[in-house]
């Protein structure tokens, strides 16, 4: 198999969409209702718009290819050879799962929730590459 799995996850944009719609709300609140102390909030709003729009916030996911399982890939990429792990420990407790790495010497390494996609999509395609995911719950 020469297929690469690639997972990523954008930023979210949820606090800029919040923003800018609150700003909107509390614009036509001043004009409507006339209520010229709002303004300060509506500046408020807009600097931390601005804030989080320029803050840095980088791709997450993983890179899995025949040999390789490449944790946070497009921020600090750390290779770890498919041939040393002797399974993934996943645990499903929110929208975000929590994989354990488990090596063939018996250490254990936490991953970043972000990072990965749900189990199923994560079995499947380890289990392709010869490493199962077990203790799914």
């Amino acid at each position: 198999m020469d297929e690469v799995y690639e997972y990523r996850r954008a930023p979210n944009r949820g606090v800029i969409w919040l923003c800018a719609s609150m700003i909107i709300i509390l614009i036509c609140i001043v004009v409507v209702s006339g209520a010229t102390q709002l303004i300060w909030a509506v500046w408020v709003l807009g600097a931390v718009m601005l804030f989080w729009m320029v803050l840095p916030r980088p791709i997450a996911g993983i890179r899995v290819d025949d040999h390789h399982l490449i944790l946070s890939a497009w921020r600090l990429p750390r290779m770890i050879p498919l041939d040393d792990i002797a399974y993934l420990r996943a645990t499903s407790v929110s929208a975000d799962s929590d994989v354990t790495i488990v090596y063939k010497d018996g250490r254990e390494e936490g991953t970043f929730a972000g990072d990965m996609p749900d189990i199923e999509t994560l079995s499947y395609v380890m289990a392709m590459r010869g490493v199962p995911v077990r203790d799914i719950y």
